[in-house]
């Protein structure tokens, strides 16, 4: 699609070859040109905004290390014996062998003894608990077209015995539960239905002994994206097949009463304190401190 430069200096063209070259037309050409230069000097809204080589100024090399972190360094320094490369390997290990989306039989032995599953609303959960819950739901039967979406694989340097990653997930509701399964009685019939997950952060902890020690799953990145109502793991995919369950941890965020007139006299406060204000811009900068109500997911 021709962009709005464009159609002006094709307009000014065909004016000229109808012998027309009004004053109007010279303005169009010139404002044009100028939006071309400008353009071409500022390619990006950053060199408006920064010096030419803000990494290099004092006040950027100050805010690096008051707040960047040298993740080099600090895997210098660690003691964990296993290397970051073959922390990632274990953790694909464990993804196609112990985790619900396993695809080969595992004898156990990736898992050490004092195991423990991890989400926001479950656990902590030793090995057997884990595989119990693991192994009563077959999710695939009734999602076969479910992919967890698993990406950015990395090491912790704060924790270099620690492999987090992300997961986004979605799929649709179209396959048929074992009859009298588990699994039929908490996704019924098939709807048809799709979801789509928000992000959600994921994490294996390891031992020296290449063993995994911690297995976190399911904590909601960002609760404004997909189509789950904010809401994680089978929670989401339950409440967007209109199964969720009915106390609050499987239910789209609500803010509570509390936070609600929290909220409200906070916001009475900062009000009185804008009638209080000295001058015109104090009181707009009061203003645009001020903090709305918070919306649930569904208000949101």
């Amino acid at each position: 699609r021709p962009s709005f430069l464009t159609m002006r200096l094709l307009r000014v063209i065909a004016m000229r070859r109808r012998g027309k070259f009004p004053l109007c037309a010279w303005v169009v050409l010139a404002v044009s040109a100028s939006t071309v230069f400008t353009s071409l000097r500022t390619p990006h809204v950053l060199r408006r905004a920064l010096p030419e080589n803000f990494e290099e100024t004092p006040e950027y090399k100050a805010f690096a290390r008051q707040h960047l972190v040298n993740e080099d360094q600090l895997f210098r320094e660690s003691s964990f014996p296993i290397s970051p490369k073959e922390l990632l390997h274990l953790t694909k290990v464990f993804l196609v062998t112990e985790a619900p989306e396993k695809i080969f039989p595992s004898d156990g032995m990736l898992l050490a003894d004092d195991f423990r599953f991890v989400g926001p609303y479950i656990g902590p959960l030793d090995k057997q608990a884990f595989y119990g819950q693991r192994d009563t739901m077959d999710f695939f039967q009734c999602f076969p077209d479910a992919s967890a979406q698993f990406h950015d694989f990395r090491v912790d340097p704060f924790e270099p015995n620690r492999v987090w990653w992300t997961v986004r997930g979605n799929g649709t509701h179209t396959g048929q539960a074992v009859p009298g399964s588990d699994a039929e009685l908490v996704f019924g019939d098939p709807t048809g239905i799709q979801f789509e997950n928000p992000p959600q952060a994921c994490s294996l902890t390891f031992n020296e002994k290449g063993q995994v020690t911690k297995f976190t799953i399911g904590y909601v990145m960002d609760r404004m994206v997909g189509n789950t109502g904010g809401l994680g793991g089978f929670f989401g995919v339950l409440w967007r097949i209109g199964k969720g369950f009915p106390f609050s941890e499987g239910q789209p965020y609500q803010p509570s009463s509390g936070y609600r007139i929290f909220a409200q006299v906070n916001r009475l406060f900062a009000e009185l304190r804008i009638l209080l204000a000295k001058d015109e811009k104090e009181k707009q900068r009061l203003r645009e401190a001020m903090i709305d109500v918070p919306a649930g997911n569904l208000e949101a």
